[in-house]
């Protein structure tokens, strides 16, 4: 298996996931383990997010699981928010970053979304 991984990636056939995706986005990946985070696109935005093991097991109680539903993904970023933004700083093109958000990693990685992360973090430990 390669050691690089498309950062956004077009499905040719029926992704394995429960929605009906048209595409990933790669937010972490570790080649030596194979294991990642990814969004999971379709024909509206973001269906949910996919997590390999390795990253399930670091997920609060009640979200340890391999699929997670899109209103989840802030928590998602902050639990992982140090390793995606590195991963995507040195292994994402500012170019192709910003076709899938946008922005360049530096704004979406910014002091305020790493806050609104933190605040669904805590509302969430808080609630469950």
């Amino acid at each position: 298996m390669s050691d690089t991984i498309e950062f956004y990636k077009n499905y040719s056939r029926r992704s394995k996931s429960p929605w009906d995706d048209a595409a990933r986005v790669a937010m972490l990946w570790q080649p030596d383990t194979k294991q990642g985070i990814y969004l999971h696109i379709g024909a509206f935005g973001i269906n949910g997010i996919g997590l390999s093991k390795a990253f399930q097991e670091k997920m609060p109680d009640g979200l340890q699981c391999q699929y997670l539903v899109f209103e989840r993904l802030d928590i998602v970023m902050h639990v992982f928010a140090e390793e995606i933004q590195q991963y995507c700083i040195d292994n994402v093109s500012t170019k192709d970053f910003k076709e899938v958000f946008l922005l360049n990693q530096d704004a979406f990685f910014n002091d305020i979304s790493k806050s609104y992360w933190q605040l669904a973090y805590d509302n969430y430990c808080k609630t469950n």
